[in-house]
């Protein structure tokens, strides 16, 4: 007999019974390793002996994005108009493009960059073919010298008061980062207020910003765990106050117009300008946190070297491999680099203690599709970006924004994380015409030439320290292997000369400058070792492409630009080969090699698995964690590589490359014979060509190809749907149909039937149909398993040709009532509804409706719906603890 909880107990409260169970008892007995706070102003770091050792379970994770929460404040803005006037001229701007809000609210709500770097702005100018000098505009290109603090960010114009109504979490604490948008005539005051339940106001914190000291976000870090558990009315409010003493320096205008450099020394002038009254002041990053067992159970610390290839570290080559291409019939020469020990110790080091492969590739072949592939598990023309042109169309960019991409930042944070970017790339800034924002908290870029991998080490140091008790999301991208290479005189000593090293002194030039950034590399995980955070911290090392070094392809390509010594417009192994290393202590180590081919869109949905989310259905990309267990798949990952006009695949021995702009021929290389890619045989292999063409197109629309073998994924291969239907001791008609998928990517569909004929239910397409009949004292139904497994799936459901009850659709390990997944699983609120280790106790001859469950990301699955000796031995167990609690009838 079924456990009939709803005659005399609220199902919800079952729930949070259950729940409270669980969290006494994962608090109580172990389970939550505890994680230090960030110190409070004025405390001394907590050291790393202090730290409880281990996976840290317990930490600081973000409740509330005031930002996010403007829609629902109460705003008080008089100046907002005159303000928008004065910030006109200032362009390191955009209206936040990950906040769906309108009216005020949404004109409140960017993303802003200020100029932290005191020294003038440099203009570049980049040398080019034919002794001319191109000197790139900064508002395309965002590549003046300097230091740019782009965040999140809630302008409130003095005098402005922002309010607030929130249920504070136990234990929370506010940060922000209060700034001043330009120079001006007053000091700037930021206050917080509290109002609590009855009605009384606390002052909390006052910020003052003097009038020089603009353009400066001040990281601030309040506790208000005496409101904790309480709504109350948070207010932030800004002010001008008297003027302040300035410094006789030149200052540049609101309008940061930087394409026009600093100006000559005599033309500064010897009295500070007229400066405006009006303070453009900015709540930066403002965030309500609480202590607690986070969502995700990792801190992630991700670096990106700029065009580093695998083959400068020792420690990333794979012996046989390299055997093999120096035994071909056309050896690579110098696409090929010698292995040469002790050159990336920081790399070599945590190889050792996790995982690398040794043949990965990544997804573009210059910069931003690069990262958009590594951040989104697609490929940028997945995601609608064009890889062809260095500007993109604002109706592409708007289309970007709007489609809502699964980038991992932004999946993250919805989850409580904090994140943030440390970075050299011009790329990741919105505001620009070549960049598109990536879903950051928060990015600083240090646009230097040779000072900028110091500047992001430090920056990513110290955020670390700060965020050491919160749950973080860190991406650091240094770029000094990036040319013009210029390494430091001692590290270029490093790389040997011929025969041990390259012949090549750029090519001796370029593995010095990843040493560079190697020892950075080594910093940081000295960095978490120092914080006691290694062993709860994913570590991935990356590269957004390769670098195109040997002679043969000393070439020019699309808009004549080099091949050799770049990347972007060649689209050859060397280009596009990327290391990928992992390491989590006790889940990703061992100094293990995988040596499956892998691209860098599987990287995002690895981390999600890791994390314990589910990888957004759009991603092509498929998590690497089955590689790392052992699991051999039933053929190689098709790796799909797209540069500035031109497409590649990789299949087998061969190696296609094909051109979208007119004036290039096809390129078809024998990688077996020919691993140096020095020789085109398109016109000698006509057959294979249109193999590979046929390869490619399949590719791109992330379809099977022709001979792709059977789908073969047993039972526990996909996580299943349990769908139950009960007919509470009768005889019903149950039909209906579901739908997989959005209609724009495609997805395969396994289907089981469970207590009826075969016949009951049909495929077509991505459609389900089916009809059958309920059992008296037995369920019945079906379990789907889909690819990829987070597709959506809707339903529409009739009963007895009626349509569907209202709340008789039941969800999860306990039959809940089913909110979010009422009408199908679609979203992360749907998915965690349903998730299940075990089918609930159901009782057919009582309880009518249908009963949903699905199998939780990673683990086991879940097993179907128990015996009547194990729902008996169940509902026997329940009755006891409610009783015991007080909420059955017989307790005592």
């Amino acid at each position: 007999m079924r456990f009939a909880l709803s005659s005399w107990l609220p199902r919800a409260a079952v729930a949070l019974l259950v729940a409270g169970a669980a969290v006494v008892a994962y608090r109580e007995g172990g389970g939550a390793d505890t994680r230090v706070p960030p110190p409070r102003p004025g405390e001394a770091p907590v050291t790393k002996e202090a730290r409880d050792p281990g996976h840290g379970a317990e930490a600081y994770e973000v409740t509330t994005r005031l930002v996010e929460a403007l829609g629902d404040a109460r705003l008080d803005v008089p100046a907002l108009g005159a303000a928008q006037q004065s910030m006109q001229g200032y362009w390191r701007k955009m209206r936040d493009p990950w906040v769906r809000l309108s009216g005020v609210a949404g004109d409140l709500a960017m993303t802003i960059a200020l100029r932290t770097s005191r020294d003038f702005e440099t203009q570049y100018s980049v040398p080019v073919p034919g002794g001319d000098t191109w000197v790139p505009k900064a508002r395309v290109w965002n590549m003046n010298e300097g230091s740019f603090d782009q965040r999140e960010a809630i302008f409130a114009p003095s005098p402005a008061t922002l309010a607030f109504r929130i249920e504070l979490p136990p234990h929370p604490r506010l940060r922000f980062a209060p700034a001043v948008v330009a120079p001006l005539s007053a000091t700037t005051v930021f206050d917080v207020t509290v109002v609590d339940a009855g009605g009384a106001e606390h002052e909390v914190s006052r910020t003052r910003i003097q009038g020089g000291d603009a353009r400066k976000w001040v990281d601030s870090d309040i506790d208000l765990a005496p409101w904790g558990g309480q709504r109350v009315e948070l207010r932030l409010h800004t002010a001008t106050d008297k003027p302040a003493a300035f410094e006789k320096r030149w200052l540049p205008p609101v309008s940061d117009d930087a394409d026009a450099g600093a100006p000559p020394p005599d033309a500064r002038p010897a009295e500070p300008p007229a400066l405006p009254s009006l303070a453009l002041a900015l709540w930066g990053e403002p965030v309500i946190l609480a202590k607690e067992p986070t969502r995700v159970p990792y801190d992630v610390l991700w670096v990106v070297v700029d065009a580093l290839r695998p083959d400068v570290a020792a420690s990333l080559h794979d012996p046989a491999d390299d055997a093999a291409k120096l035994a071909a019939p056309r050896p690579p020469i110098d696409a090929l680099l010698p292995s040469v020990p002790g050159l990336m110790p920081g790399i070599d080091r945590l190889a050792a203690r996790g995982v690398h492969f040794t043949r990965a590739w990544s997804a573009g072949a210059w910069t931003r599709p690069g990262t958009l592939a590594m951040l989104t598990g697609e490929r940028s023309s997945e995601l609608g970006i064009d890889t062809l042109a260095w500007l993109l169309p604002v109706e592409a960019v708007s289309r970007y924004y709007a489609s809502d991409p699964p980038l991992l930042p932004l999946v993250l944070r919805r989850d409580g994380v904090a994140t943030a970017a440390f970075v050299n790339n011009f790329f990741m800034a919105g505001y620009v015409a070549v960049g598109v924002d990536m879903g950051f908290d928060r990015v600083t870029d240090h646009r230097y030439r040779a000072r900028d991998t110091a500047e992001i080490t430090r920056d990513a140091v110290d955020w670390m320290e700060a965020n050491a008790g919160t749950r973080f999301f860190l991406f650091v991208n240094y770029n000094s292997p990036h040319e013009p290479y210029d390494p430091p005189k001692e590290l270029l000593a490093r790389v040997p000369p011929p025969p041990a090293g390259p012949r090549d002194r750029q090519v001796r030039a370029y593995m010095a400058e990843g040493a560079k950034d190697d020892a950075a590399i080594g910093t940081l995980l000295d960095e978490l070792d120092k914080l006691g955070l290694t062993r709860s911290t994913l570590v991935v090392v990356t590269s957004d492409h390769g670098e195109t070094l040997s002679a043969a392809h000393n070439a020019y390509g699309l808009e004549h630009m080099p091949m050799r010594f770049h990347h972007a417009v060649g689209n050859f192994e060397e280009t596009t080969r990327v290391p990928i290393v992992l390491a989590l202590p006790g889940v990703v180590d061992g100094g293990r090699a995988v040596t499956d081919r892998v691209r860098n869109v599987d990287l995002a949905p690895t981390v999600l698995e890791l994390e314990g989310l589910e990888a957004d259905p759009r991603m092509s990309g498929r998590s690497l964690m089955p590689l790392v267990r052992g699991v051999k798949e039933p053929e190689p990952r098709v790796v799909v590589t797209e540069g500035r006009g031109s497409r590649s695949i990789l299949w087998d021995r061969w190696r296609l490359v094909v051109h979208e702009t007119p004036g290039y021929d096809d390129g078809l290389y024998d990688l077996q014979d020919d691993p140096g890619e020095r020789r085109n045989v398109a016109r000698l292999r006509p057959d294979v060509l249109a193999e590979m063409h046929a390869r490619l197109a399949a590719a791109v629309a992330n379809v099977p190809a022709a001979d792709a073998p059977a789908a073969t994924q047993g039972p526990g291969a996909l996580p299943t749907v349990h769908l139950r239907f009960a007919g509470a001791g009768a005889v019903h008609r149950v039909s209906g149909a579901l739908v997989v998928g959005d209609g724009k990517h495609g997805a395969t569909i396994l289907l089981d039937p469970f207590g009826v004929a075969r016949d009951t239910l049909r495929v077509d397409g991505p459609r389900i149909d089916f009809a059958m009949a309920t059992a008296a004292d037995a369920l019945v139904g079906f379990d789907l398993r889909i690819d990829p497994p987070g597709a959506p799936v809707a339903w529409t459901l009739f009963l007895d040709d009626a349509p569907w009850p209202d709340h008789a659709t039941f969800a999860g390990p306990f039959g809940l009532p089913a909110v979010a997944a009422r009408a199908g699983i679609a979203g992360d609120d749907a998915r965690a509804e349903v998730y299940a280790a075990r089918f609930p106790v159901v009782d057919p001859s009582r309880d009518l409706g249908v009963f949903v469950t699905r199998d939780r990301p990673g683990e086991a699955p879940a097993a179907g719906p128990a015996s009547d000796a194990d729902q008996a031995s169940g509902a026997s167990e329940m009755q006891r603890v409610l009783q015991e609690w007080g909420y059955a009838h017989g307790s005592h």
